[in-house]
């Protein structure tokens, strides 16, 4: 599906891009992965056997979500980072170029992992399998929580960074309000009741001082896994310096306890419960604009989103008390 973000190359192009990459190697065959929503992705085959994966960023023409912004550059310099530091299972950068010279946006090449995503290969695995995948996912995600950096926010953003992370979600959340506005996305809650209950909340992210690296895109389709083994993570780009609380995994509406398990948490203090209502309502914002955004063929995303938004909104505010303030 052809995707208001993805950025749509001709084979011409496309065969500059893989030969400046790769002047050495003969092109066996090329085609479209199709299970994305942002980037455009192809598969691209060598007749030396090797395999590569081509992203190219969205058109600069094309209008995303504040937080989408640059975010090639992040997805790139996160996965270098964490295979520099960790041995966590990812993709090799092969090649990156952002100059924007052969085509019109940033595109890199990564190298091809064996498998599929796990969201696809649940049906032909059992149980047992898929609860030691995701036991072995919530390790690896504490492991990639434990690179720090100097400030919070988006690696690729200037404007959405700083020191102290309280301010730091606040302007995020504002942006994210800002893009539906935007585009006359409603949202279904107040945006200035919202507020109002983030300054209340203001002593809860006091803790969190140290920027970690979040993932936050770590979900089934985001796993590959092959005859039941986990064989690494995919989709960098939303990695962003925050609290680890962000991440998929610790959503209070998708929790698995194995994950949990994994990650080596037996229960959430009331602040941190409290923190996650929070990410929740950030994600359920934004995934409540990608119809518009992206150009989906139907509206279901929005509705189920708005439908949980306004559950976790309520929810928030019946225990704001917790604050203390």
């Amino acid at each position: 599906m052809a995707y208001l973000t993805k950025n749509i190359q001709s084979e011409a192009t496309l065969m500059k891009l893989i030969h400046h990459a790769f002047p050495e190697r003969k092109l066996k065959d090329l085609h479209e992965l199709t299970e994305g929503y942002f980037n455009i992705a192809y598969e691209v085959s060598f007749e030396d056997g090797t395999k590569s994966i081509l992203k190219i960023a969205p058109d600069p023409k094309v209008t995303v979500m504040t937080y989408e912004q640059n975010i090639m550059e992040a997805e790139v310099r996160s996965m270098q980072l964490v295979a520099q530091k960790m041995r966590v299972p990812l993709p090799e950068v092969e090649f990156y170029d952002p100059s924007c010279t052969l085509c019109s946006s940033p595109y890199f090449f990564m190298q091809k992992l064996n498998g599929k995503s796990l969201s696809s290969q649940k049906p032909l695995l059992t149980s047992g399998q898929v609860s030691h995948i995701h036991f072995l996912v919530g390790s690896l995600n504490k492991e990639i929580n434990l690179i720090t950096n100097g400030s919070f926010g988006y690696p690729g953003q200037t404007a959405l960074q700083g020191k102290i992370w309280f301010d730091v979600f606040a302007k995020m959340l504002r942006a994210v309000i800002l893009d539906a506005r935007k585009e006359s996305i409603d949202l279904t809650i107040s945006s200035s009741e919202l507020f109002e209950l983030l300054e209340q909340d203001k002593g809860i992210f006091q803790s969190i001082v140290t920027p970690r690296l979040v993932h936050w895109d770590i979900w089934d389709g985001n796993i590959f896994v092959e005859d039941g083994k986990l064989m690494g993570i995919i989709d960098w780009e939303r990695c962003l310096w925050g609290d680890p609380l962000m991440e998929v995994g610790f959503r209070s509406y998708a929790q698995s306890a194995d994950f949990l398990r994994g990650y080596g948490i037996e229960e959430f203090t009331e602040e941190e419960k409290r923190r996650i209502l929070w990410y929740d309502l950030y994600l359920l914002m934004i995934v409540a604009q990608e119809p518009v955004y992206r150009g989906y063929e139907t509206a279901d995303s929005y509705h189920w989103a708005t439908a949980l938004l306004r559950e976790k909104y309520t929810e928030l505010q019946e225990t704001s008390s917790y604050s203390g303030n």
